[in-house]
C-alpha cells in the first residue's frame, strides 16, 4: 500500500469520526434546552466528555485558546468540528455529514 494511499484512508477515518462528533453534538443540543434540569446537566457533562474527545484528536489542527473557548459556547464547539471537517474534506471544503443529506 502506497503512502498516498495510506493518508487518504487515515483522512477519511479521521473525516467518519467527525462526523460522529458532529452527529452526537447535534443530538445534545435539544437536551441542553430541556425544562430538566437533570437532563441539562447530564447533557452539559456529555457536551464536556465530547469536546474533550474533540480536542485530544484534533489539537493538531486547533489552537488551545479555540478549545477554551468551545467549553464555554456550544454553538463555538459546533463551528470547530464544521471547520475540522472542512479541513480534512477534499479540496478543504466543509461536506456537511451525510446525515443530512
Amino acid at each position: 500500500m502506497s503512502t498516498r494511499n495510506e493518508t487518504e484512508k487515515e483522512r477519511q477515518e479521521k473525516l467518519n469520526r467527525l462526523s460522529e462528533i458532529w452527529q452526537e453534538a447535534m443530538d445534545l443540543r435539544d437536551r441542553l434546552v430541556s425544562s430538566d434540569a437533570e437532563v441539562v446537566s447530564k447533557a452539559e457533562k456529555n457536551v464536556e466528555r465530547l469536546l474533550e474527545q474533540f480536542y485530544d484528536e484534533n489539537k493538531d489542527i486547533m489552537a488551545p485558546q479555540k478549545y477554551e473557548a468551545a467549553k464555554k459556547e456550544f454553538a463555538y464547539f459546533v463551528s470547530l468540528i464544521e471547520m475540522a471537517i472542512g479541513y480534512y474534506s477534499p479540496n478543504g471544503q466543509y461536506v456537511r455529514p451525510a446525515c443530512l443529506h
